[in-house]
Protein backbone atom coordinates (compact mmCIF):
# COMPACT_ATOMS: atom_id res chain seq x y z
CA UNK A 1 0.00 0.00 0.00
CA UNK A 2 1.22 3.56 -0.76
CA UNK A 3 2.06 5.63 1.94
CA UNK A 4 0.29 9.62 1.38
CA UNK A 5 2.68 12.25 -0.03
CA UNK A 6 3.29 14.84 2.44
CA UNK A 7 3.68 18.43 1.02
CA UNK A 8 7.01 20.42 2.50
CA UNK A 9 6.20 23.92 2.76
CA UNK A 10 8.86 25.29 2.46
CA UNK A 11 9.89 23.81 -0.70
CA UNK A 12 6.73 24.43 -2.17
CA UNK A 13 7.30 27.74 -1.48
CA UNK A 14 10.65 27.95 -3.47
CA UNK A 15 8.99 26.05 -6.41
CA UNK A 16 5.61 28.40 -6.53
CA UNK A 17 4.86 31.79 -6.92
CA UNK A 18 1.44 33.76 -6.39
CA UNK A 19 1.13 36.81 -8.77
CA UNK A 20 -1.99 38.59 -8.37
CA UNK A 21 -4.06 40.00 -10.71
CA UNK A 22 -6.19 43.31 -11.18
CA UNK A 23 -9.63 41.50 -10.33
CA UNK A 24 -8.25 40.49 -7.36
CA UNK A 25 -7.73 36.77 -8.53
CA UNK A 26 -4.71 35.98 -9.56
CA UNK A 27 -2.47 32.79 -10.96
CA UNK A 28 -0.09 30.09 -8.77
CA UNK A 29 3.03 29.97 -11.44
CA UNK A 30 6.03 27.33 -11.55
CA UNK A 31 9.13 29.58 -10.97
CA UNK A 32 11.21 27.95 -13.43
CA UNK A 33 8.19 28.21 -15.66
CA UNK A 34 8.64 32.35 -15.99
CA UNK A 35 11.20 33.48 -18.53
CA UNK A 36 10.74 37.10 -18.58
CA UNK A 37 8.25 40.31 -17.85
CA UNK A 38 7.52 43.99 -18.90
CA UNK A 39 5.36 46.70 -17.88
CA UNK A 40 1.98 46.63 -19.02
CA UNK A 41 0.62 50.64 -19.48
CA UNK A 42 -0.16 53.16 -17.25
CA UNK A 43 -1.62 50.88 -14.37
CA UNK A 44 1.79 50.05 -13.23
CA UNK A 45 0.79 46.18 -14.02
CA UNK A 46 3.02 43.50 -15.66
CA UNK A 47 2.79 40.95 -18.32
CA UNK A 48 4.49 37.98 -17.45
CA UNK A 49 6.20 35.48 -19.94
CA UNK A 50 6.16 32.00 -19.19
CA UNK A 51 7.89 28.91 -20.93
CA UNK A 52 5.17 26.86 -21.33
CA UNK A 53 3.86 29.65 -23.89
CA UNK A 54 1.02 31.70 -22.46
CA UNK A 55 1.45 35.28 -20.75
CA UNK A 56 0.24 36.01 -17.33
CA UNK A 57 -1.23 39.83 -16.66
CA UNK A 58 -0.57 40.94 -13.39
CA UNK A 59 -1.29 43.75 -11.31
CA UNK A 60 2.30 43.38 -9.85
CA UNK A 61 4.85 46.25 -11.08
CA UNK A 62 8.12 45.05 -13.20
CA UNK A 63 10.49 46.35 -9.71
CA UNK A 64 8.22 44.07 -7.26
CA UNK A 65 8.50 40.93 -9.82
CA UNK A 66 12.68 41.40 -9.82
CA UNK A 67 12.74 41.84 -5.96
CA UNK A 68 10.11 38.31 -6.37
CA UNK A 69 12.37 36.79 -8.56
CA UNK A 70 15.47 37.58 -7.13
CA UNK A 71 16.40 39.34 -10.65
CA UNK A 72 19.29 42.13 -11.02
CA UNK A 73 17.47 45.75 -10.54
CA UNK A 74 19.57 48.00 -13.15
CA UNK A 75 18.72 51.53 -12.68
CA UNK A 76 18.42 53.51 -15.85
CA UNK A 77 20.86 57.06 -16.32
CA UNK A 78 19.26 60.23 -16.06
Amino acid sequence: MMQPMELNMAENEERFVFLPSVTGDGVLVKRTQVVGARPNGPNGGAIVYTAAGPSIYTSLPTTQLARLFDAQLIEAAH
